[in-house]
């Protein structure tokens, strides 16, 4: 049901201040847990489906640089994915397109199972893509519009903080699933990264739309029904609902809609361009494609170049992979304590530097203890990053954008992922280990000068604040 068109921007602002001088209690708790699950089979799937590939690519002796799409295929379902769900999500609602994207990754993730030849591997991955990369990308824009200011940054990177579980948890199944029996195991994987979002969409059927992004649309009394529902759940007593205009002529409160313009599907993007926001698209683009290139470019080829340049079993390998799964734990952790604690743009800068050393170390390893900690280092910082900047991300633009802004970012990100693996693949055949490592340096440290150049501040404003000039 929608209010009339008397519904002031006084009133907007009141219901916001409600939901913002809110304390973090069960309802903020429950949004965490929820959208971090998410996170949390994502990165399952991702790295499990990694290790199945990559013992594919050893076992069907696969060309590296064959090898590289097999493992870039999720990423070009997810670039698709984030891009169309972001667009969509500003238009019809974070919480549908949340549900109809895990929907299409459990179908065909389970598809992926029955996959005869790599070509059909790779269609099925990709469609999975898709589904997983709509969902990643709206999780963050959806939490931060419930969260107030003075926590935002620790909830939404405590929430991002669920992909470290994801991590952890393929690092153990790998070996057990998939290394005494890898051309029936990666099967088995496939299911496995599919039956739990089954149990995902059971548990989130009742979560609310965002109360931000129906203020947006006109929906007042709609907005209000959430805020007051979270009030309640959080022992407060409801200020109770926005008045509505009453309608003179009729004698009764009017229930006609919102007089709003309508704008079409696409219109999102371009405002992405105006009012001063061209030079953070720009910044946050170029940061995206390069975190998440280096982390999944590294992560995806790691067991494989641990075997193949190392001389290390495959069953070694994934126990070094989980070794440096379970550093993401406290690098996520430190990201979350930090995060409120100081500007945003100078933690990413931080955790882009630990990176660039991490990678430093990778690179001129000779011994497997040297090697375990750069990578451990490499995974600690490029994924404690990832809480920083989804929390960023989301800060920097106004709601009517936000999602389109987060989508778009994410896809970006994803072209980053597609092209580390391929490159990796190419560039290992030709100058190997060391270089490769070292060209990872060079694009981490250019990481670094953008965002400590272009980056605003945005820690402690309200989250429909733009600051795109404030440096």
């Amino acid at each position: 049901m929608t209010t009339s068109a008397g519904a002031t921007e006084t009133q907007n602002a009141a219901l916001l201040a409600r939901l913002d001088n809110l304390e973090p209690g069960k309802p903020h708790r429950r949004l965490m847990v929820m959208g971090g699950l998410g996170y949390t089979f994502d990165s399952f799937d991702g790295a499990l489906m990694g290790y199945a590939l990559s013992a594919l690519i050893i076992i069907w002796h696969i060309p590296s640089e064959v090898g590289g799409w097999l493992l870039s295929s999720i990423f070009f379902g997810y670039l698709v994915g984030a891009l169309v769900a972001g667009v969509l999500a500003d238009r019809f609602g974070r919480r549908k397109l949340m549900m109809t994207s895990l929907l299409i990754f459990c179908a065909c993730s389970l598809l992926m199972g029955t996959a005869t030849s790599l070509p059909e591997l790779f269609i099925w991955r990709a469609l999975a893509g898709i589904g997983i990369g709509a969902e990643t990308a709206l999780i963050a824009p959806y939490i931060s519009e419930f969260l107030p200011a003075r926590v935002r940054g620790k909830f939404v990177t405590r929430t991002v903080g669920f992909l470290a579980f994801g991590y952890v948890l393929a690092g153990v199944v790998a070996p057990l699933v998939i290394s005494p029996h890898p051309a029936v195991g990666w099967r088995i994987a496939a299911v496995l990264c599919a039956l739990p979002v089954v149990l995902l969409l059971w548990w989130r059927r009742k979560l609310p739309e965002s109360p931000r992004y129906l203020l947006a649309k006109g929906r007042i009394e709609e907005a209000a029904d959430v805020v007051e529902k979270m009030e309640r759940e959080s022992g407060v007593t409801p200020a109770g609902a926005p008045p509505v205009t009453i309608d003179t002529a009729k004698g009764a409160a009017s229930a006609s809609p919102p007089v709003a313009p309508q704008r079409g599907v696409l219109a999102p993007l371009a405002g992405l361009w105006t009012g001063g926001l061209a030079r953070t698209t720009i910044m946050i683009w170029l940061l995206w494609f390069i975190l998440i290139g280096v982390n999944y470019g590294f992560s995806s080829w790691l067991p494989s170049l641990l075997v193949l340049e190392k001389g290390i079993t495959l069953t070694n390998s994934f126990l070094i992979a989980l070794i440096t799964s379970l550093a993401q734990i406290p690098g996520f952790y430190v990201a979350s304590v930090l995060i409120d604690r100081m500007e945003r743009k100078w933690l990413l800068a931080v955790y882009a530097l630990g990176a660039t050393i991490g990678a430093i170390v990778v690179a001129l390893a000779d011994t497997t203890p040297v090697l375990v900690l750069g990578s451990a280092l490499l995974a600690a910082f490029t994924n404690g990053a990832a809480g920083v900047y989804y929390t960023y991300t989301a800060e920097l633009y106004p709601t009517a954008v936000r999602a389109t802004a987060m989508g778009t970012a994410s896809a970006v990100g994803r072209l980053g992922a597609i092209t580390a693996p391929i490159a990796i693949g190419y560039l290992f055949a030709r100058i190997g280990w060391i270089n490769v490592f070292l060209v990872l340096v060079g694009a981490l440290v250019l990481a670094v000068a953008v965002v400590v150049a272009f980056g605003a501040r945005t820690s402690g404003h309200s989250l429909d604040e733009s600051r795109p000039a404030d440096h």
